[in-house]
């Protein structure tokens, strides 16, 4: 049988348990219909009113922007059909592959992307430096555009999906 244990008036657990059961301090009622939060006035179950969610304020928001632009930041890209990590490491290892190549124009660089080893040359490091700037700058560039939404009067952005929805258009194709 359902039995429902309640404890100053609230529904703390629903179990299976013999019509008889009771923990110390609680009362159970068998019942087929109480649900954990339900009240018991000691004949009937009244289940808590509905609390309707409180709108997120301007700072969750610009948080949450935040947020989504450093996951697509740093959620890696594809170029030319080679996916390369966009993590703040692999950005710095980038930057330094780029300098080396700024020096060393005929060097070829041994390139450990996601799909394995690919050898590089300079342009082609120049131009996947390229790429990962080209995008790390749209991530915050759309970040900025959200955060003019959710600081606009009156706001144009005032929902997570709103701003889930900016960076889902961030390419990460290049």
């Amino acid at each position: 049988m359902r039995t429902a244990i309640v404890q100053n008036s609230v529904v703390v657990n629903v179990i299976e348990a013999p019509g008889d059961y009771a923990p110390e301090g609680a009362i159970s009622v068998a019942s087929d219909q109480a649900n954990i939060g339900d009240t018991w006035n000691g004949t009937t179950f009244t289940p808590p009113p509905i609390v309707p969610p409180t709108p997120p304020t301007a700072d969750d928001l610009v948080a949450l922007a935040a947020s989504a632009r450093f996951k697509k930041e740093t959620g890696g890209i594809t170029v030319i059909g080679i996916p390369i990590a966009t993590d703040r490491e692999s950005q710095a290892m980038l930057n330094g592959a780029f300098n080396f190549v700024q020096v060393n124009s005929t060097a070829t660089i041994k390139w450990k992307s996601d799909a394995g080893f690919v050898e590089l040359t300079a342009a082609q490091i120049m131009g996947l430096a390229l790429a990962v700037g080209t995008h790390v700058q749209a991530c915050f560039a759309k970040e900025a555009d959200v955060n003019v939404g959710i600081s606009a009067q009156p706001p144009t952005i005032t929902t997570a999906a709103q701003i889930a929805d900016a960076f889902a258009a961030v390419s990460t194709a290049y």
